[in-house]
């Protein structure tokens, strides 16, 4: 697969993302995704594309959108939108960080932080829900 002129890109990309992420390696970014580090050293070596529900699960602990990865790691299978996925806030990216089961938060703390963003977020997603069925 890694010689096929579509996918090459997918390995670099993820070794990029992983380096601005903090990771100091492969192995210590997939032990904080709760992946088998031989499994992200055949994505790095494009020997192997992860799956979409793999991606889901990684794309927060990069600062990166599931469209991001998905179209890095499938872009031959993709169309081209031109970018229609808007890049997520950064607080966005360090709240999952932060919330994610390895951040080492105690569970107490994760959940009362859980509690105090839904209470705070959830008169703006009645807005929005809303304004799009307003639209």
């Amino acid at each position: 697969m890694g010689q096929h002129d579509q996918s090459v890109g997918f390995g670099d990309y993820l070794r990029d993302a992983i380096h601005a992420a903090g990771f100091a390696t492969p192995t210590q970014f997939a032990r904080a995704v709760q992946t088998d580090p031989s499994v992200v050293l055949r994505w790095l070596s494009e020997e192997q594309r992860p799956t979409i529900r793999s991606l889901e699960r990684v794309a927060p602990a990069l600062g990166k959108t599931i469209n991001e990865m998905v179209n890095a790691a499938y872009k031959d299978r993709l169309p081209d939108v031109g970018g229609a996925q808007k890049p997520m806030h950064p607080l966005g990216y360090e709240v999952g960080r932060i919330l994610a089961e390895d951040s080492g938060l105690l569970t107490t703390e994760r959940e009362s932080l859980v509690h105090k963003l839904e209470r705070t977020l959830e008169p703006y997603r009645r807005d929005l829900r809303r304004r799009r069925r307003g639209a």
